[in-house]
């Protein structure tokens, strides 16, 4: 009997009873026999029909759940993403920090290369400078010793050509040798 008393069509049979012992005062008008269908209609299928709708709701909130899942999944596989180009572009910051520095250091190696070659070349060029300075001081004293060497010849060649006394060719000397030193100086 408990069995029975949960079961929706016992109770149509139930209310179908109460109708008919009432009496036929209610069973005249239209609208009561539309409410005794309804019920009945009710009674007889409405369970398979919730049965039905309850499967229904429960296979699309199934779905809806599933898209929300799936949703959150392409959520955080998308923020997964932005952070890997996030972390790309640090790296590639990075790396075009680091070039930059590179690329200073480099010129500033350059320059400090030309410089000192700039300056080496400077070294020789006074290096050579120098040099010639001394060969042309070399040159300059080898023509006064020329030079010397010409007029000592000259001076002695007077002194042969003319008959001159020993005094006055011992001042001829000294006045020779005056005029070299000066020369040379």
């Amino acid at each position: 009997m408990k069995k029975m008393v949960r079961k929706p069509e016992f109770w149509v049979i139930v209310a179908a009873c109460v109708f008919v012992v009432v009496g036929s005062q209610i069973t005249e008008s239209a609208n009561f026999w539309i409410l005794i269908a309804f019920i009945t209609f009710f009674g007889a299928f409405g369970r398979a029909a919730y049965k039905k709708v309850t499967e229904i709701l429960d296979k699309r909130a199934e779905r809806i759940k599933n898209e929300l899942d799936e949703a959150a999944a392409l959520r955080a596989e998308a923020q997964a993403l932005l952070a890997e180009h996030e972390r790309k572009r640090q790296e590639a910051e990075e790396e075009a920090r680091q070039m930059v520095e590179h690329a200073k250091a480099e010129a500033e190696r350059h320059a400090a290369e030309a410089r000192a070659a700039l300056e080496e070349t400077m070294k020789r060029r006074a290096a050579l400078a120098e040099q010639r300075i001394a060969r042309a001081e070399e040159e300059a004293m080898r023509e006064v010793r020329q030079t010397a060497a010409v007029l000592a010849i000259e001076a002695a060649r007077r002194l042969m050509s003319e008959t001159i006394d020993e005094d006055r060719a011992n001042r001829m000397i000294e006045e020779s040798i005056q005029e070299v030193r000066d020369r040379l100086n």
